[in-house]
């Protein structure tokens, strides 16, 4: 029920997470770009048993926005493209996610308090990193604002890939019912490093890697759906 789109470029990509974000007021710098290695891969990650996927029995707080849809959408760091690159690492966007001028999730659903963004947004499709004939897939994205994690299934099980710098993410207005917020920067964590290095043989990936940078955008409606 997967299909692959097509691989990522990584001059378009390159260009696109510029655009992206300048128009979201915020960019990665230079000054600690990823580093590539060949010493001894790292241990394998310790996972959580729980999986990312959202639940039919997930609690639901009247306070809160039930989310309704719309994307998140990733300006991956140019560093860390070229990075990529250079080891021969490629991305493939998990359908119905797409990789196309950003990587593009659609929201499926989740619960936020619309005034602080504090919540979770479920996400459908994934991505597939492939190295040298080894592949893992990343998938059931889940923003946590209140944990400043974006989580995802990667072997069934359920682990933190990316924290969330929403030090100072830009808001900006949208139609009725939805919230935009811009400049959220995505880095890796040591077990998302761990798990992405083993899956992969590689020593690419480092925990605090500024892998993109994200923009989301929520549709939401008040009560249960």
């Amino acid at each position: 029920m997967l299909r692959s789109c097509s691989r990522l470029s990584a001059i378009i990509v390159i260009t696109a997470a510029e655009l992206v974000v300048a128009a979201c007021g915020s960019t990665w710098s230079s000054n600690n770009p990823p580093r590539s290695s060949n010493s001894p891969t790292s241990s394998t990650a310790s996972k959580s048993s729980k999986n990312s996927s959202p639940s039919a029995t997930t609690t639901y707080f009247s306070a809160r926005a039930t989310v309704i849809g719309k994307t998140t959408d990733v300006a991956v760091n140019p560093a860390v493209m070229a990075a990529l690159k250079h080891v021969g690492i490629t991305l493939i966007a998990v359908a119905p996610a797409t990789a196309k001028t950003t990587l593009l999730f659609p929201v499926t659903g989740g619960q936020i308090v619309v005034a602080t963004l504090a919540g979770t947004v479920d996400h459908t499709g994934g991505l597939t990193f492939s190295h040298g004939g080894k592949s893992i897939r990343l998938a059931n994205f889940v923003i946590n604002t209140n944990t400043r994690q974006l989580t995802a299934t990667v072997g069934g099980e359920s682990m933190a890939i990316f924290d969330l710098d929403l030090a100072s993410p830009t808001r900006v207005g949208g139609p009725h019912g939805t919230v935009v917020a811009c400049a959220i920067k995505l880095t890796v964590t040591s077990q998302g490093a761990t798990a992405l290095n083993s899956g992969l043989g590689v020593r690419t990936f480092k925990a605090g890697m500024g892998f993109g940078v994200a923009t989301l955008t929520v549709a939401y409606a008040r009560g249960h759906r």
